[in-house]
């Protein structure tokens, strides 16, 4: 038959056109590590080499037999499983990462235990009756079923209380419906699907979680759609339900998130698994101050140096399916997605001891760092390191106490607006009742262009008589709500006191403007920056963002008229320090000048950026604690899934060799990168400050000729002593193409 001299045949009967293994494997290897390479592109280098015209008939002929070999690489992958006892429905979930899963006896204990990200991306759509005439069903372990999504489609109602009114979409509320914070617009705005959108598609994306070292442990598929609390709760049902207790998941909304979570069906297992949500480092700049000193990374006890934007590098990875897969069945789109993430995975397994390594030096750098700075703050102030986690206290309570405005500052502030503006239209009006043309004569009005010019006085005149009395109508109408029975007048305490808010209020709307602007053009940058962006795309954000940049200056400029009247004066602002994304959470303080914050200790910017890195080396400490555990359960691991490959295929030799010889091949492939991680990590422990125990030799290392010529290699650009030019990696060209069309 075709199978035993190697070919596969395009069709079970009488097969015309036959593909080898070795072709079929080629392009299995290139779609798992350039998934836009479609199947036309294959066939059509294949036509070249052996000189034929290309017909569509190829290429429905290849993808057939390409199906196939798949579907047969997935069943021998299945009796591998069995075989290896790895059939469980949970295995991979809990064995994917070893870092985060392979605990050890008498580990110290990691709080938070482990830590995840989710999010969802809209990149991944299909269009709807694609590949109608395709049944068949692709199963998944990265899938969470749509009908354990729906399970949660009307699990959120709206709080007592909540101002904010629930909006139905597509089967569920959006996860902010249930927040009060303002931070929350900024990211719903950002993830809004169009009504269009949904029309077209009918997979309008995915929403994913992975672990902090990059592996998936998720998908759900967004369906006619935008990012709809479903999916995070089906996210969160099923990371509850596999991991357990003390985890710590980041998500750009995870401020409101929570409280979604609190008033759902799933929150008693949320809080009996002491589960925590928060925001992620980047998204968190964007949110508020208040915000952020409760759940941004920085400021939480136990994340290291986890910015948990997991998501965001996953997705520019997968960017790279959606050329081929937008008009796909939802088999074939379910299937590429599934390769993608199989490649993903095993490519981040690779750089798992890596990532361990580079986080690491990164750890240690920052302690040697910035103590120094830290210290000689310390010792000038006379504060202790108690002090800067009390002056995060001190400020969240002056924000979180600032929340709301005094109901009578809004009426007397109120008040004074209204008495200002009578007091123009008044000024407005009375100069109509002194106005005589310079050049009359008694026969003026008998002049057609002059009856015109009077005709349009008359018309201004009566208009501003309307806006006097509309005034007048304001002021009377917040006098009898107030009751004041004497008007007030600009030399009237109450008077300047109102003012004084007034102003302040301008101002206060000046920052927020300019943040808000601040906030697109971070919102525009991301996007730029993001792999797999087509050139037209790129373009247009790139004019977007020098748009918005102009708009910047001006809100600048109004800001500064404004913030020299302040009392005290505030800080005149350049848009070098307005452009910086990483300085947003400093506007709530530029907000406040009424209430005398810049006598507190930790409104000083030269205060706030050594407490910043205070708080950069508590976390650098604490990356080192889980870095030792981490490294310890890396090295155990190695050892034991080399050994139980090599058992498992050794007991099968006899009883079934065919299965034995796969397990092998499988063994050789891990055994080569388990090789890896034993020198990455034995170059770690040589690491000057290494503190964790040192449980591997490099002993069991092969080191024969095909391997051995490639270590010196792996340690030069583990150490980064080997400089990589931008035209020499993809990627980097890419991100130097993506940056050089933001900045021009």
């Amino acid at each position: 038959s075709l199978v035993n001299i190697g070919l596969l045949g395009c069709s079970p009967l009488q097969p015309k056109i036959a593909v080898s293994f070795q072709c079929l494997e080629l392009y299995h290897q290139i779609r798992r590590r350039k998934p836009s390479f479609s199947v036309q592109a294959m066939v059509k280098v294949l036509c070249a080499l052996h000189n034929r015209s290309y017909f569509q008939a190829l290429w429905d002929q290849f993808a057939i037999a390409f199906d196939a070999y798949l579907d047969i690489l997935r069943g021998v992958r299945e009796l591998a499983d069995i075989a290896l006892k790895r059939d469980s429905p949970h295995w991979r979930m809990l064995h994917s990462c070893p870092a985060c899963n392979y605990k050890q006896e008498n580990e110290p204990a990691l709080i938070p235990a482990r830590m995840d990200s989710m999010d969802g991306n809209s990149s991944l759509k299909r269009v709807d009756g694609s590949g109608h005439a395709d049944e068949r069903i692709f199963k998944s372990s990265y899938l969470i079923p749509p009908d354990e999504v729906d399970v949660f489609k009307d699990d959120v109602r709206l709080r007592p209380g909540t101002r904010a009114a629930i909006t139905h979409t597509a089967g569920g509320t959006t996860p902010g419906d249930t927040s009060e914070s303002a931070c929350t617009d900024n990211w719903k705005t950002a993830n809004t699907i169009s009504d269009n959108t949904v029309k077209v598609f009918e997979q309008t994306g995915i929403f994913i979680s992975a672990c902090r070292h990059g592996m998936i442990q998720t998908l759900a598929e967004m369906r006619r759609s935008g990012e709809l609390a479903k999916y995070a709760l089906a996210t969160t049902n099923k990371v509850l339900d596999v991991y357990g207790v003390n985890g710590v998941t980041g998500y750009d909304i995870g401020c409101s998130y929570q409280k979604t979570v609190n008033s759902s069906s799933i929150s008693t297992k949320a809080r009996s698994n002491h589960h925590r949500f928060i925001v992620n480092s980047f998204h968190g700049h964007a949110h508020n101050r208040r915000c952020q000193l409760r759940f941004h990374p920085l400021y939480q006890h136990g994340l290291g140096l986890e910015d948990l934007e997991t998501c965001e590098r996953i997705f520019s990875g997968s960017n790279a399916v959606s050329p081929v897969i937008r008009h796909a069945s939802y088999f074939h789109w379910l299937q590429f997605i599934d390769l993608h993430f199989q490649q993903w995975d095993s490519d981040r397994y690779l750089e798992l001891s890596k990532f361990l390594y580079n986080n690491y030096k990164q750890a240690l750098a920052i302690i040697d760092d910035l103590s120094p700075a830290v210290e000689e703050l310390k010792l000038a102030l006379k504060i202790s390191d108690g002090d800067f986690e009390r002056w995060n206290m001190e400020e969240l309570e002056f924000l979180e106490s600032l929340a709301e405005e005094q109901e009578g500052d809004i009426e007397a502030m109120t008040y004074v607006d209204a008495l200002q503006s009578l007091a123009k239209a008044d000024v407005t009006t009375v100069q109509f009742l002194t106005y005589t043309p310079a050049d009359f004569t008694p026969s003026h009005g008998l002049q057609k262009n002059q009856q015109a010019f009077a005709r349009a006085r008359e018309a201004e005149r009566h208009a501003a008589h309307r806006k006097l009395v509309l005034e007048m109508n304001v002021v009377d109408d917040i006098e009898r709500r107030m009751g004041i029975t004497e008007r007030w007048h600009p030399q009237d305490v109450k008077y300047q006191e109102g003012l004084a808010y007034l102003t302040n209020r301008r101002f206060i709307q000046a920052v927020e403007h300019l943040q808000g602007l601040v906030i697109q053009r971070l919102f525009e940058l991301a996007k730029a920056n993001i792999a797999g962006t087509g050139y037209k795309l790129r373009q247009h954000i790139s004019s977007a963002i020098s748009r918005r940049s102009a708009a910047i200056r001006t809100a600048l400029e109004k800001y500064n008229q404004l913030a020299i009247i302040q009392t005290p004066p505030r800080e005149v602002l350049d848009f070098s320090k307005v452009a910086s994304y990483a300085w947003l959470g400093e506007f709530d303080l530029l907000k406040h000048s009424r209430h005398h914050i810049l006598e507190k200790p930790w409104a000083s910017k030269g205060n706030r950026e050594v407490t910043n890195n205070f708080f950069k080396i508590q976390r650098a400490h604490e990356e080192v604690q889980r870095l030792n555990v981490e490294v310890t359960r890396l090295s155990a691991w190695v050892d034991h899934e080399d050994a139980h490959l090599k058992s498992t295929f050794e007991s099968l030799a006899e009883s079934d060799p065919a299965l034995s010889r796969e397990i092998s091949h499988m063994y050789e492939e891990r055994k080569r990168v388990n090789d890896v991680h034993r020198r990455r990590i034995h170059a770690l422990y040589e690491l000057s400050g290494y503190s964790g125990s040192k449980g591997m030799e490099t002993r069991g290392i092969d080191n024969d000729n095909d391997s051995s010529g490639d270590t010196d290699e792996m340690m030069e650009d583990l150490r980064g002593t080997r400089s990589i030019e931008a035209d020499e990696d993809d990627a980097l060209c890419d991100e130097a193409d993506r940056l050089h069309a933001c900045i021009i």
